[in-house]
């Protein structure tokens, strides 16, 4: 793996913090495609979700979360850049995931974010992103 510049390791890490900030305000649907390039796979069939195609379904995959949630909080850590060749990139993180159901109760999720990254004209976004589970949430 050719080693990854500082300056590139931040602008990935900071695509995932966008994601997880604009999933976190309940409401910015356009901050959560702008992570992504549009023919993007969004497959979260490891965590026991379907695997979407494109920020059409992405959208709406988060207008119906947004709908049933009436909070949520992701906190990300121990990112790591698991494959770089200067235009392409692999990062995972740790991910702890919480959110609060409009009709009560609520989800802890302790996981991965594993996202495959490209540079484009506008910086780096998202081609495939996937999840799976540390600890299986309980319930």
């Amino acid at each position: 793996m050719t080693q990854c510049p500082v300056e590139d390791r931040l602008a990935i890490q900071d695509l995932l913090i966008a994601y997880a900030h604009a999933v976190d305000s309940l409401h910015d649907l356009d901050g959560i495609c702008d992570v992504f390039v549009e023919d993007a796979v969004f497959d979260l069939s490891g965590i026991g979700f379907p695997s979407l195609n494109g920020t059409g379904e992405i959208r709406t995959f988060f207008e119906d979360t947004f709908a049933a949630m009436s909070a949520h909080a992701h906190y990300l850590t121990n990112f790591a850049i698991t494959a770089y060749t200067g235009d392409t990139a692999s990062i995972r993180a740790y991910v702890i995931g919480m959110g609060k159901y409009k009709a009560g109760g609520g989800i802890t999720v302790h996981g991965r974010y594993y996202f495959d990254v490209v540079r484009t004209d506008t910086g780096w976004k998202a081609t495939r992103y996937t999840m799976d589970f540390l600890i299986p949430p309980e319930g």
